[in-house]
């Protein structure tokens, strides 16, 4: 709570603990209010979240920032957290063969990379020309495909997806199983993300790919800093049932323990859940957020006295089928293990996800493993069904916002529809809201917690 400029007190309630509620609490805080942060599991951080497991430092969804995520670089600076360059070389296997990718970033490496270029078509008298087409086309639009706060990326949506525009170019269909294999790292799918949004993760991970960041005791010390600062604002296993609206104005939040009060309320949940929370709401609002959709995924983390996969690789990538990617976290973050120790983590996502998920942790670990051994990457140490220092099953039925084509568009409508609906003291925070993806969330919840702030005449940062 906090005084408002006549001296009444002014209470803020935050639904939700992830990404997008704690970046909203850090910055009321900051605008000297003291919200009310609901969590209904049992610890905040969502999809940023992570795991300390026997001075393992796991992550447990996000673990890389893109080179335009400027609101958490700028978080990390305020919060003291170190980030590091994380280097991706990766092996794919592609026809039947397997082939070490390193990042294109500088001449050198550019001379370096030619021959991978040429196994996986991009030098191939079919895969040239369209990928001259993409890199042009990224780089004529480059203003608008980032994940930066002040992105235009909706001024591109449109009503066709990634993978129809990528065919529409006469990206060969190689070539396009490759991208799918680089989306598994995020657990999106070209099919379901609009073609901007395709576009933009493809700018980010094959011509930026040499400026991938994360901190430097992984993505989600960033979500232990911001609930550390956040503090006893935090309320966690505290569902909230429903925003109570009276005469066309939030009054409070409706929890097993009865209606906490407030002046205002930002609702920081995934766009699937707004509807359920908040169930007054205009059929415009209504509409728009049914245009959300997320991936789901599942991830298993092993912990290991001696590296899983073959020297100097970071990851493997299996494109043209439903085996989990495979990586080792302890090359690039090696502060993230005790010394001598490594990680393997499998991630897979889409229908392989869907069918994994209702097993339970062991059958999920087996066969993630089982999948991996089938053609393991070539002097590689993949672990035995009962090896390991430990092992974590983390499951996400909404893992990835896929921005699918109309979304950007429909949800920049929602924010004028909003207005006239009248309810001036409701906010929406989420990946959703603005282009989906880390930095989206903590931007979101950052603009919703000065729309608060000012609304109440509190100063500006």
């Amino acid at each position: 709570m906090g005084s408002g400029p006549n001296g009444e007190m002014t209470r803020v309630v935050i639904i939700g603990g992830g990404a997008a509620g704690l970046s909203a609490a850090y910055t009321l805080k900051k605008r000297d209010l003291d919200p009310i942060l609901l969590e209904a599991g049992d610890r905040v951080g969502g999809r940023l979240d992570g795991d300390d497991v026997d001075g393992f430092r796991l992550d447990t969804g996000a673990d890389f920032f893109c080179s335009s995520y400027d609101i958490a670089f700028r978080l990390c600076e305020e919060l003291g957290l170190n980030v590091l360059r994380s280097r991706m070389q990766l092996g794919f296997f592609f026809e039947n063969r397997w082939t070490h990718t390193m990042p294109v970033d500088s001449l050198s490496s550019a001379i370096k990379s030619l021959p991978w270029l040429w196994k996986l078509g991009f030098l191939s008298p079919r895969g040239a020309l369209p990928a001259v087409k993409l890199a042009t086309e990224i780089r004529r639009r480059s203003q608008f495909l980032n994940f930066s706060s002040d992105s235009r990326l909706a001024e591109l949506d449109g009503d066709e997806n990634a993978a129809s525009f990528l065919v529409r170019l006469g990206v060969p269909d190689g070539m396009l199983v490759l991208f799918r294999g680089l989306l598994e790292m995020t657990m999106g799918e070209l099919e379901q993300m609009s073609a901007p949004y395709g576009l933009t993760y493809l700018s980010e991970m094959l011509l930026k790919a040499g400026a991938l960041y994360v901190p430097q005791e992984g993505a989600s010390s960033l979500a232990y800093a911001l609930r550390d600062a956040c503090g006893d604002s935090i309320r966690v296993s505290t569902p909230a049932r429903a925003v109570v609206v009276r005469d066309g104005a939030v009054v409070g939040v409706a929890t097993d323990d009865g209606l906490i009060e407030a002046d205002a309320v930002i609702c920081a949940v995934p766009g699937t859940q707004v509807t359920r929370i908040v169930p007054d709401l205009p059929n415009g609002i209504r509409q728009a957020l049914d245009k959300v959709v997320y991936s789901c995924g599942c991830r298993v983390v092993i912990g290991l006295d001696r590296p899983p996969l073959p020297s100097g690789w970071h990851g493997a990538v299996y494109p043209q089928d439903e085996t989990p990617l495979l990586l080792d976290r302890s090359i690039n973050l090696p502060a993230c293990v005790p010394p001598g120790k490594s990680t393997l983590d499998m991630m897979v996502g889409r229908d392989r996800a869907e069918a994994l998920l209702p097993l339970d942790d062991e059958e999920i670990r087996r066969a993630m493993l089982d999948d991996a051994r089938r053609v393991p990457p070539p002097g590689s140490a993949l672990p035995a069904d009962n090896e390991g220092l430990f092992t974590r099953v983390y499951r996400w039925k909404e893992a990835v916002c896929m921005g699918p084509p109309g979304m950007f568009g429909a949800v920049a409508d929602m924010r004028c529809e909003f207005e006239r609906a009248g309810m001036k003291n409701l906010f929406l925070a989420g990946d959703y809201m603005r282009v989906p993806s880390v930095n989206g969330a903590l931007a979101s919840g950052i603009d919703a917690a000065n729309e608060v702030a000012s609304l109440f005449g509190r100063r500006s940062e």
